[in-house]
């Protein structure tokens, strides 16, 4: 198949059968990295954002027993360990592909968190987690309810995962997709001054 051919139909399966089924699209490593060091993403930081990051604080702390420990999937420069209270959670491991994203969280030098490289695709954790937040990543994955699902695995018993996903392209279809692996325990929404949603939800796995 020549390259034109090959695009026509990536495009095509991608946009017609992939995603209406709710499937993800991956990102190159070096895309990521371009947006970190470009600036592009600064806004991850900065008040746009910063009502999605506090609803998403107030779901850990709600649906957290003692002093649970946190997988934050996708942490990217480390904004969520930024906000989080220190003397609210165990442990705080953050994972991210972006190594330029990661050099970001590092710089920040919290002592309560720490910082990994890896694909969630492939990387997985060496124990289980109270809670597993996807902050805005999960729609990188290939198959993203199949990977939630296999997370959802590394969960303590009576564990979360939390999802924040914008509302764009075909994120009802992953939602959607999401339910028959999981039950929806809250779902909550957070929106800025520019109109812009996000959908948050806890969901926890089901039996």
């Amino acid at each position: 198949m020549s390259n034109p051919l090959k695009r026509a139909w990536n495009f095509f399966y991608y946009r017609f059968i992939h995603a209406p089924r709710g499937g993800g699209k991956p990102v190159p490593v070096s895309a990521l990295d371009h947006e970190y060091s470009s600036g592009n993403w600064d806004h991850f930081t900065g008040p746009s954002e910063q009502a999605r990051h506090e609803v998403l604080l107030e779901l850990i702390y709600k649906y957290s027993d003692g002093l649970p420990s946190l997988l934050d999937l996708g942490c990217g420069s480390g904004r969520l360990a930024a906000m989080i209270d220190p003397s609210r959670v165990s442990e705080h491991l953050g994972v991210d592909l972006s190594e330029e994203g990661l050099a970001r969280a590092r710089a920040l030098n919290l002592s309560h968190a720490r910082f990994e490289s890896g694909n969630f695709e492939i990387w997985r954790p060496a124990k289980s987690y109270d809670v597993i937040t996807f902050n805005e990543c999960l729609g990188y994955a290939v198959h993203p309810a199949t990977t939630a699902a296999t997370f959802g695995r590394y969960l303590t018993p009576g564990g979360v995962m939390i999802i924040s996903h914008f509302r764009w392209g075909n994120h009802a279809a992953v939602w959607k997709s999401l339910e028959d692996h999981f039950t929806v325990v809250e779902a909550r929404t957070a929106t800025n001054d520019q109109g812009q949603i996000w959908d948050l939800k806890v969901l926890r796995p089901k039996q």
